[in-house]
């Protein structure tokens, strides 16, 4: 059974593949701010205001409102995300000495003033389907793409053991890639810290969400509605070979192709109709355990392991009059649950128990190192959002208008790793239609615009104080100083959504 169900979900996503060019950045952190057309007409309010098939994405209990409905949607997301460092050796020599650091150079030796990721456009498939059993009970299931994590950067070199330790041993060395991962610029150092294969960094995470819903009312004014999740991941790394020295299984950080996780959870939903013109929603999803990424042990904490951290949402909605709803809510995602994405990098832990044993000599603290279980992650705290939508109905158009706020997941201190994933937008705006083009069937659109924003913060690799003797001596001075780079992460987004519904009740 088990292995059906995998072949089925890898099935999927090999499908879904077929139509995407791969994963991209969503807007609260890795979640998508919406899953329809409708829900993100409306920044993706709505936990107490359904009106279309996909509301088991976000609050199974509003099902019951929808009656019998099929809905079809296709985004085109447009993520813009690019990084930009300033006084690296090339340009600007450090005091101290440094383990890491980014060139603001191209591989032609050209200076850069921003290096932006490729591919900025990504397609989004989604659907969802309600029945009704009988006058109070409902089933539905929801397919759809939870969010993703996308980078590829084409240009860039970096340098390893820059500074005055140089000057003691050949150990300077530059590297094209952006991390390292490509061959020699000059003359390879002692420890041939280059990675010597492929160049361009990158990542690429995508979810697949697979959702059956069973929902009920209870009286007039309760609703409540339960949804088992079924997942399927595919990830892959690329241009990461000159970290894999500094880890605990250096033959499964990157260059390992693309790999499936599956894993399983629930979410759980009520709504309560307070008035005739107020509504309460509440839902809330569990964390959901995936199988780990074998051929990525080596990147991720905990032999690959890489979950989906638990979510919950309450919101309120308004009925002023028939025409006009408002819907108010508040999502807490826990990204600081799951290892990989919410611990920190802690530079002196990973540096003195990792990479300068292993390249010195001496006792490796493996759990020290990327893989390990103390090892470096991407530092992301738990995001809040706060999303309000206003919906105004017409004839056979309703129109929407939506914005959310969510607290920002990077903190700067962890801007080197997060170049790789730089979700930095915290500002959403949105709008939508639907045209009711006859009793059965309905055409939705929805454009979404995440506004600019940067993250800036240290390269802590970059320089240790004290020069050459704590570098080789292992001192407990790495961490951010005034000598470190200056990393600024950059990202703003459009998306569109079209939609058809159809109604069969």
């Amino acid at each position: 059974m088990r292995e059906t169900y995998q072949r089925g979900l890898q099935g999927a996503m090999l499908a879904l593949g077929l139509i995407t060019t791969g994963s991209a950045l969503a807007t609260n952190g890795y979640f998508a701010h919406g899953y329809s057309a409708q829900q993100r007409g409306m920044a993706g309010a709505g936990t107490a205001l359904g009106s279309d098939a996909f509301v088991g994405s976000i609050n199974p209990a509003l099902l019951t409102r929808v009656g019998d409905r099929m809905d079809f949607n296709f985004s085109l997301f447009s993520p813009m995300r690019d990084f930009t460092v300033k006084n690296e050796p090339d340009i600007t020599p450090v005091s101290g000495s440094g383990l890491f650091q980014i060139n603001r150079l191209d591989e032609d030796g050209r200076p850069m003033d921003e290096v932006r990721s490729k591919h900025e456009l990504f397609p989004i498939p989604g659907m969802a389907f309600s029945w009704r059993i009988d006058d109070k009970s409902v089933w539905g299931i929801t397919v759809y793409g939870n969010g993703g994590l996308n980078t590829e950067y084409d240009r860039g070199r970096a340098t390893f053991a820059a500074g005055d330790a140089a000057q003691i041993l050949p150990l300077q060395e530059t590297c094209e890639g952006s991390f390292g991962g490509g061959a020699n610029v000059g003359s390879p150092g002692v420890f041939g810290l280059c990675g010597g294969e492929q160049s361009d960094p990158g990542v690429d995470l995508i979810q697949l969400f697979v959702v059956p819903t069973y929902a009920r009312e209870f009286g007039d004014r309760l609703s409540l509605g339960i949804s088992p999740i079924f997942v399927a991941q595919r990830f892959q790394s690329w241009g990461l070979q000159a970290f894999a020295r500094f880890s605990e299984n250096p033959d499964r950080v990157t260059n390992n192709g693309t790999e499936f996780s599956f894993g399983g959870g629930a979410r759980v939903g009520m709504t309560y109709e307070l008035a005739s013109w107020l509504r309460f929603g509440a839902s809330y999803q569990s964390r959901i355990e995936m199988t780990n990424f074998d051929e990525y042990r080596g990147l991720f904490q905990k032999d690959g392991a890489f979950d989906i951290p638990s979510t919950w949402n309450v919101g309120i909605a308004l009925i002023p009059s028939h025409n006009h709803r408002i819907a108010i809510d508040y999502q807490r995602i826990n990204f600081n649950e799951v290892s990989s994405v919410g611990d920190d990098l802690n530079p002196n832990q990973f540096v003195n128990g990792c990479a300068r044993p292993i390249l010195l000599g001496g006792p490796v603290d493996f759990d020290t190192c990327l893989g390990g279980e103390n090892g470096p992650g991407f530092g992301w705290h738990d995001v809040t959002t706060y999303k309000f939508g206003y919906e105004y109905q017409r004839g056979d158009f309703t129109y929407r208008v939506g914005y959310s706020n969510n607290t920002q997941p990077i903190q700067s201190s962890e801007v080197l790793f997060n170049i790789l994933v730089p979700a930095v937008p915290e500002h959403h705006y949105t709008a939508g239609l639907t045209w009711q083009y006859s009793n059965r069937v309905g055409f939705d659109f929805a454009v979404m615009y995440a506004a600019d924003n940067t993250v800036t913060g240290k390269n802590p690799l970059s320089n240790v104080e004290g020069g050459a003797l704590s570098l080789l001596n292992g001192g407990p001075n790495f961490g951010t100083d005034p000598n470190d780079q200056d990393i600024e992460l950059s990202m703003y987004q459009v998306e569109l959504t079209f939609g058809v519904n159809f109604r069969y009740d």
